[in-house]
């Protein structure tokens, strides 16, 4: 191979087994050698021992579900057969060999392909080698994005081939980059002085000129030359181009039913080469592929067809006229009767009119993808099938579906205009309803409140009877994110006259339109179906959803992080695209409250990032707020004060008001950090106005402890008490027990001696307040201090200890270092905590650590973090050292130690 020495030698240390992760993504030009290199390094591996498994994505498969890993995967997909039975049933359903109808667990799938190459992988090195990944289906790219994040401690290598010279979104940036340079001309001259019949003279200069050292085109410019005599004069055009054109002018050149044959293959690329000989002429041999192959254009397996490079595929292609390309099409899909999914996408081709029964083959083909879980393949067939529907109620359906499923992956801008597409392609006024409502949540997760409610609600809307449940969750939503009291006001009517229905009345839609508007009113109600809704079988993602965020507003904080947790999880790819990140931003605020702040700021911190790059949304700004929040707490005060800034520069133009609460608290409680209590209050009273009416009809009432904390220190303890008479009002009986301690907390930091106490004592009776470890510790500081004060120091030292263990366990830097300051004051010698061997671990190795001292197993482990069991170990492994311990058993003696553990 000429000229790549540097780069083969780069190749071979990134996939070295002594390599942080054996991983190397490839980019470059079409024709600069990418696929060479390739090609290079599975014979070097072959050669070495190492298994190879590999796939080449095709623009032919790229709406089809899972095709690429399926492809990838068939030479060991007989081993599946061991897997765990809840991978293997994942597995099998999203290739569509299971017999459960509900869709695969996505997750649950990934880890399967993780397992099953780590079990291929046991008896010696594995590579796995994938080229032209810009063609892979949506799918497959996720999965491999899956396995590129846990291969350490694999001995698995990652060799990834794509066009560009950008990292694509679905792999993650840590995998190493390599670019593939044109030749430098001393390189080109040699490479171009190895063909066959090497041009000379003007011709030559000209050869080298126009490849600008584009290995592909030096070859094929070479050979045109030495056919025709020179090249053609012309216009300078890219490289990429120019092969094109070389790559047709040789097939003009070829017998007429070759030409048919290579452009039938081009058409079906990735079929089986049964199916494309069914789909030529009848009685067409096998032999009529002989002189593309002889021409150097295709290569014919026992299997297959092959073309010797992506343009070939596309000059054939693009170069025959519609017409022939449309018989082309026709005739590959009555071959592929047997194969719906690709039967259905060949007649799409072949399709420029309004077609219904090829609409419909699209739309069944989208059901199939969705049961399969490959959403992203399902919008792109239901926007095709809307395309070609004759019928504009059906075309407007098929959008809106199409539409929710682009929410569902995250791709907002893409949803809006598929909506704005629905609405004006339907003239049913109930339809035209229900489409304006969907655009409406566009827009709340585009972070406009005020239209997005009007869209939903509009003033014409005569009343409860035409507020249907799917509708009025859309609404309840807008009311609780915006906070703006006019929204709230039009639907809790319509809502109340509704809940008369008794269909509707435990309904879990009807439930959270409730529990969001009034929480405080129909809060314990709702609680009182939640247990039996939460468990029930079979609950879609949605409903799961809806139910972990009802949950988390009502404080049952565990319920919301289990149901939340099994929508997305924090270690899969597509966390942050799921209803466009507000759901992972739900489940890290879950975790935020019951304690598990790692959790929390593993499930945020990569969607908070988008926001800083610019992609602002509801989900990627709440993200942000959650990190400010963490960031505050756990002693980096100065990163939450500008996480918070911005946030607040977005969410307070847009009346985003639950996002704003949080942010001025994440700002309240870095200032309180950082000494600027002055700060601190005007952030807190900012969550109230002026009569002490919350802000935030909910959320608001959550930070009134603290706003009396702040105004105590401040000299404002009289705004703090009216705010909490009016938000004392609000509540009424509908306190849940963590808003309980928050109320009583509030009263004794503004109650007088002799009432303070007692206030104190009530607000620690409730043990279910140790469910917010974070708010019960500081309730133990405060509780602590005024015992101090009051000079019950033996008291106040039981207290001010249980606030140091709480706040050492959860890592809240600032409120740890204040308890031993009030320790010390009572005159107990305190040493400042040493760091913790345990939380000086990543996030991720933490977890490990934590179940393996519960008893689990590795495989256990890796089931619920989605790691393979030897990845687990490799951890494991890595961790003893640092934890000073030698055997697994001795674990649990290390969480045991640990403050608030």
């Amino acid at each position: 191979m000429i000229g790549r020495q540097e780069e083969r030698a780069f190749i071979a240390a990134a996939l070295s087994p002594r390599a942080a992760t054996a991983s190397l993504l490839l980019l470059g030009e079409p024709g600069v050698g990418k696929t060479l290199l390739l090609d290079a390094t599975v014979a070097d591996a072959v050669r070495e021992g190492t298994r190879v498994l590999r796939v080449r994505g095709n623009a032919a498969e790229a709406e089809l579900a899972f095709a690429g890993l399926h492809q990838l995967l068939l030479p060991v997909l007989d081993g599946a057969d061991v897997l765990p039975a809840r991978q293997r049933a994942a597995l099998f359903a999203a290739f569509g060999l299971g017999d459960d109808p509900a869709p695969p667990d996505l997750m649950m799938m990934s880890l399967a392909v993780l397992t099953l190459a780590s079990q291929t992988a046991s008896t010696g090195r594995l590579l796995l080698a994938v080229d032209d990944a810009q063609w892979l289906d949506h799918g497959s790219r996720q999965v491999l994005g899956f396995l590129a994040r846990r291969l350490a401690g694999e001995p698995i290598g990652l060799l990834v081939a794509a066009r560009g010279t950008h990292h694509p979104d679905w792999l993650d940036p840590s995998v190493p980059l390599l670019v593939v340079p044109a030749l430098p001309p001393a390189e080109a001259e040699e490479l171009l002085s190895a063909q066959p019949h090497p041009p000379a003279g003007p011709i030559r200069r000209h050869v080298l000129a126009t490849a600008a050292g584009n290995p592909l085109a030096l070859v094929e410019l070479a050979r045109s030359a030495a056919r025709d005599g020179g090249l053609p004069a012309a216009a300078p055009v890219p490289v990429t181009d120019l092969l094109e054109r070389t790559f047709a002018a040789r097939v003009d050149e070829l017998p007429a039913a070759t030409r048919e044959a290579l452009l039938v293959a081009a058409a079906a690329e990735g079929a089986a080469l049964s199916d494309v000989q069914a789909a030529l002429e009848p009685g067409s041999p096998v032999d009529v592929w002989l002189p593309a192959e002889r021409a150097g254009l295709v290569r014919v397996h026992a299997d297959r067809v092959d073309f010797r490079h992506p343009l070939v595929r596309s000059a054939i292609y693009g170069a025959a006229p519609f017409a022939e390309r449309r018989r082309a099409h026709l005739a590959l899909a009555e071959a592929l009767a047997a194969d719906p999914d690709r039967r259905a996408w060949q007649l799409s081709a072949a399709t420029v009119a309004p077609d219904a029964p090829v609409s419909a083959a699209l739309e069944d083909a989208a059901t199939r993808a969705l049961v399969r879980g490959a959403v992203a393949e399902a919008l792109a067939a239901l926007e095709r099938a809307a395309q070609l529907n004759p019928s504009a109620d059906e075309r407007s359906r098929l959008l809106a579906t199409a539409a929710y499923a682009a929410i569902v992956v995250g791709d907002v801008d893409r949803a809006r205009q598929l909506a704005a597409r629905a609405s004006r392609s339907d003239g049913d006024p109930e339809a035209t309803r229900w489409i304006s409502a969907f655009s409406g949540l566009v827009d709340m997760l585009m972070l406009r409140m005020e239209r997005a409610f009007c869209l939903v609600v509009p003033d014409g809307l005569p009343g409860a009877e035409r507020i249907d449940a799917g509708v009025s969750t859309i609404a309840t939503g807008i009311v609780y994110h915006s906070g703006i009291p006019a929204q709230r006001e039009r639907i809790r009517p319509m809502l109340a006259a509704r809940g008369d229905d008794e269909g509707m009345a435990a309904h879990p839609f009807h439930l959270w339109d409730l529990g969001a508007t009034d929480p405080y009113r129909y809060g314990n109600t709702v609680r009182g179906h939640l247990p039996a809704l939460t468990t029930a079988p079979g609950l879609l993602p949605t409903l799961k959803h809806t139910l972990g965020v009802l949950s988390m507003l009502l404080d049952e904080t565990e319920t919301a992080v289990g149901l939340l947790g099994e929508v997305v999880n924090p270690q899969w790819e597509d966390a942050a695209d799921f209803h466009a990140g507000t759901t992972a931003a739900d489940l890290a605020l879950a975790h935020l409250d019951a304690g598990r702040w790692a959790d929390a700021r593993l499930g945020v911190e990569r969607l908070a990032g988008r926001f800083l790059d610019g992609r602002r949304n509801l989900g990627s700004v709440r993200a942000l707020a959650v990190l400010a929040t963490l960031s505050a707490l756990t002693g980096e005060p100065e990163a939450a004060l500008r996480h918070a800034t911005a946030v607040l520069a977005v969410t307070e133009p847009a009346h985003a008001l639950a996002t704003t609460v949080r942010a001025r608290r994440a700002a309240a409680f870095a200032a309180t950090a950082l000494g600027d209590h002055a700060a601190a209050h005007r952030h807190l009273g900012a969550l109230f106005d002026g009569s002490g009416a919350p802000l935030h009809y909910h959320l608001s009432c959550y930070a009134v402890a603290d706003h009396a904390a702040a105004a105590v220190l401040t000299g404002h303890a009289g705004q703090a008490r009216t705010a909490l008479d009016r938000v004392t009002a609000e509540v009424g009986d509908g306190a849940s027990p963590r808003l309980r301690q928050i109320l009583l907390r509030a009263a004794a930091l503004l109650a007088g001696p002799a009432e303070a106490g007692a206030l104190f004592a009530g607000a620690l009776e409730d043990p279910a307040g140790q469910r917010w470890p974070f708010e019960r510790g500081q309730l133990w500081l405060e509780y602590g201090e005024w015992l101090r004060r009051q000079r019950r120091i033996a008291e106040a030292r039981t207290a001010l200890t249980k606030a140091r263990e709480v706040f050492e366990g959860l890592g809240a830097v600032h409120w740890g270092a204040r308890a031993e300051a009030e320790l010390r004051a009572a005159g107990v010698a305190v040493e400042s905590a040493r760091p913790s061997a345990l939380r000086s671990l990543t996030p991720q190795r933490q977890r490990i650590v934590r179940l393996a001292a519960q008893g689990l197993t590795n495989r256990e482990i890796g089931e619920r973090l989605f790691l393979s069991p030897r990845t687990v170990g490799t951890h494991l492994y890595q961790a003893f050292p640092v934890l000073g311990v030698t055997a697994r058993s001795q674990l649990r003696d290390v969480v045991a130690q640990e403050p608030g553990d």
